[in-house]
């Protein structure tokens, strides 16, 4: 036995197996056993039938007869290899002719036993698959690891950059902004000159407000974290942005959630932004869903976090959503599909939500169907 063969076997337990028999006798019996090593078995009585099955269900590995009707068993797996190259296939038959292993050679059979087949040496096989993708799985999360990493180090170059910068920016505002106060002081409110002041001192609060995102993508927050319910706080400040909307809020989550150690303004921020920009994109109304939910990330988890409990929280609305073109770029900072000239400040909204969020230990990640509507899903670490 491998090493590795108690982590090969809680590994092997989380996978789809899908085992395709025409003998009915035989297929009852290997079903009965095939189901305790697997985390779910799917079975099918011919090729063309475990083609669909694989088709439908994506199982992780393939176990097949050769000499079926409708399709045999290698010209199913050569179909199915052309659908998935990686995914593995073991073959069991009762025939040891030279023909039928060159075949299985060629389209690239990952496993071979001869029928009748020993329980043991299937289940041999299957760690052995199963030992196979857990590596790669270990391997694919280091390299995303090493991205969320890089990129990181990538966010505190601009943090510093944008830390600096905004506290000039907002001094040199305010100084505006008093200036105009006390211009405004000693002008007749009627005059053309005091509606101009005007003007000037509500451009300087937007520039006031662009000035504040940069710098909390500057400074640090953990002299503000604190532990605390995270579904109450952000939820209020989604409702916060939507009052008065024609967009209707639904909640979906247990009142009994772990605590989050968050720096609360600005996790308030992160959740308002992405309530501004659901906001934009239905102005005639819609639906927007936020939901949270305790999970568990383990090795099995196709996400680049450390292991660990996570609030994960999801946020979903029922607008035009997002081209697939545009998608890869939606966090880059001011890329926006909006004219920058109808609204400033446009595409800094998501860029501060993942900067917060990476920095909180978190991830935020979005999918998007165009017609279908945009799901944002953000895990942040539950509190010890």
């Amino acid at each position: 036995m491998s090493t590795y063969s108690r982590q090969d076997q809680d590994y092997l337990k989380t996978l789809t197996v899908l085992y395709v028999e025409d003998d009915p006798e035989i297929r009852k019996h290997a079903s009965q056993f095939l189901t305790r090593p697997v985390g779910s078995l799917i079975i099918a009585a011919d090729g063309l039938e475990g083609l669909e099955a694989f088709k439908t269900h994506n199982p992780d590995i393939v176990i097949t007869d050769i000499l079926m009707p409708k399709m045999d068993g290698l010209a199913m797996a050569a179909e199915i290899l052309g659908i998935a190259p990686s995914v593995p296939i073991i073959v069991a038959t009762a025939f040891e002719l030279t023909d039928y292993l060159i075949r299985a050679i060629n389209i690239g059979i990952e496993k071979y036993v001869v029928k009748p087949v020993d329980s043991q040496l299937l289940f041999k096989s299957l760690l052995e698959c199963a030992h196979r993708l857990r590596a790669e799985e270990e391997l694919k999360f280091k390299f995303q690891r090493e991205i969320m990493e890089a990129r990181s180090q990538h966010n505190e170059t601009y943090a510093i950059l944008a830390g600096g910068i905004a506290e000039d920016y907002n001094n040199l505002m305010q100084a505006i902004i008093g200036y105009a106060s006390i211009a405004k002081i000693q002008l007749e409110p009627d005059s053309n000159c005091y509606d101009s002041i005007e003007h000037i001192v509500r451009c300087c609060d937007e520039a006031q407000q662009l000035g504040n995102m940069l710098r909390i993508l500057g400074n640090d927050y953990t002299d503000d974290t604190q532990s605390m319910q995270l579904m109450p706080c952000i939820s209020a400040a989604i409702k916060h942005v939507l009052t008065g909307s024609p967009i209707e809020l639904q909640l979906d989550y247990p009142e009994d959630l772990p605590d989050v150690m968050i720096a609360k303004q600005q996790m308030e921020l992160v959740f308002a932004g992405l309530a501004t920009n659901a906001l934009e994109a239905m102005p005639s109304g819609g639906s927007l869903q936020l939901s949270g939910q305790l999970v568990e990330v383990t090795m099995n988890n196709n996400v680049p976090l450390n292991l660990g409990a996570y609030i994960l929280v999801t946020v979903t609305d029922s607008g035009p959503g997002i081209d697939p073109e545009v998608m890869p770029r939606i966090f880059q900072p001011y890329f926006s599909t909006k004219h920058r000239a109808l609204k400033r400040g446009t595409g800094l909204n998501l860029a501060l939500c993942r900067t917060v969020i990476m920095r909180h230990g978190g991830i935020i990640t979005a999918e998007s169907i165009p017609g279908s509507g945009t799901k944002f899903s953000i895990w942040l670490p539950a509190a010890k």
